[in-house]
């Protein structure tokens, strides 16, 4: 067993009644200049966060719950909305993508680039009509911060539309991109080379791929076209030929914000979430991925629709966000529910996005409430 599957089983195991009852927020990082629509830990000590204008920031967290600083960096390249980040299990390379129709890699550590500055609580305010919600906040100060301005090392050229969907696999070889054209590329992650991709019938919304590289799953989805109803669909490819391995549309309910494969392979995840609809809708579905076979839903789910989920390193836990402002902690084993984070809010503010820590004690949750990232301590002292 993996250094670090041992230790996460000796931390967690028999040392509380429930797991995760100490969580609390530690840090709060304001921005406020955009939704903020993903966030990915490098290593266990930063934070990267990207939002709708195409800005990516990085700050440095304090070790414990001390003050946290400003972001330190700023990454300047994407013109349009990010749609996921992610980073290499080394922790050494970004990956973004966007609706600007790129795959960009950064440096994730270095300190090199130009001086700059960004601008965080820049008086952005929340507009709109929003139910049971009597009066919007007013933004707190703008505060400028001073940051290091830095450009990507690599594009990946060969999608034309929105790259929606993003994963890799735990060794950091392959990555998988899809897009609203319903293109889907597997690449050679160090070589940034193109091996295979396939066109499907719809918009890729989200895509996983398997441990060993060898599955990708996609979820598919046309909200309306021509006035006309698209049902969502969902299938299993073969990653080296494209070839359709299983088609699990009718395993599903609705239109999909994330899908992911654990580490082990053993657990294939979806949430349900693309259209906001009344009542406890973002449900969190596990499959087989060997079978294709559906083993359970987690209940109940978000209200209003799920947006993302993230299985925890010890193996043994999933966590799911949605539009409800809360994160929901399960047990892979039963399906139970063992306990939500955040406050609810019936409607207005979403969860748009979560990643945990490598080590498994943080939780970072990008709030549209208030968009700034929250940390979560997932352990107790």
């Amino acid at each position: 067993m993996p250094i670090l599957a041992v230790f996460l089983a000796v931390r967690f195991a028999g040392a509380q009644p429930a797991p995760f009852a100490d969580a609390k927020v530690i840090h709060t990082l304001p921005w406020n200049s955009e939704v903020i629509t993903s966030v990915a830990f490098i290593g266990n000590d930063k934070i990267a966060a990207g939002n709708k204008r195409g800005d990516i920031l990085i700050w440095n967290l304090p070790s414990g719950d001390g003050k946290t600083s400003g972001p330190v960096r700023r990454l300047l390249g994407h013109t349009r909305d990010i749609n996921r980040l992610l980073v290499t299990p080394d922790g050494k390379t970004l990956i973004s993508s966007s609706n600007d129709r790129t795959v960009k890699l950064w440096d994730a550590l270095s300190d090199a680039g130009d001086p700059g500055t960004v601008v965080l609580n820049d008086g952005v305010s929340l507009k709109g009509v929003v139910e049971k919600v009597a009066k919007l906040p007013a933004p707190p100060p703008p505060i400028v911060a001073k940051v290091t301005v830095q450009k990507p090392l690599k594009e990946l050229v060969g999608h034309k539309e929105w790259v929606q969907g993003l994963s890799q696999t735990p060794d950091g070889k392959r990555l998988v991109s899809g897009d609203d054209q319903g293109v889907i590329i597997v690449w050679d992650l160090a070589a940034g080379k193109e091996l295979n991709r396939w066109q499907v019938k719809n918009w890729v919304r989200s895509v996983g791929i398997s441990p060993d590289g060898k599955t990708v799953a996609a979820s598919q989805h046309v909200p309306y076209r021509d006035k006309i109803k698209i049902l969502p669909s969902f299938h299993l490819w073969d990653a080296d030929t494209g070839k359709m391995k299983l088609d699990l549309t009718k395993e599903i309910t609705g239109g999909m914000t994330a899908v992911a494969f654990s580490a082990d392979g053993k657990w294939l995840a979806t949430c349900r979430g693309n259209i906001e609809l009344e009542g406890p809708t973002g449900k969190i579905t596990l499959f087989d991925p060997s079978t294709g076979k559906k083993v359970r839903e987690l209940t109940p789910g978000h209200s209003r629709g799920a947006t993302d989920l993230a299985f925890h390193p010890d193996g043994k836990h999933i966590f799911s966000a949605g539009r409800d402002q809360l994160v929901k902690v399960w047990k892979l084993e039963d399906g139970k529910l063992v306990r939500d984070l955040g406050k609810f809010v019936d409607r207005g503010y979403w969860i748009t996005s979560i990643s945990i820590s490598p080590d498994g004690r943080l939780l970072a949750a990008a709030d549209d409430n208030e968009r700034k990232v929250v940390i979560y301590s997932l352990v107790g002292k």
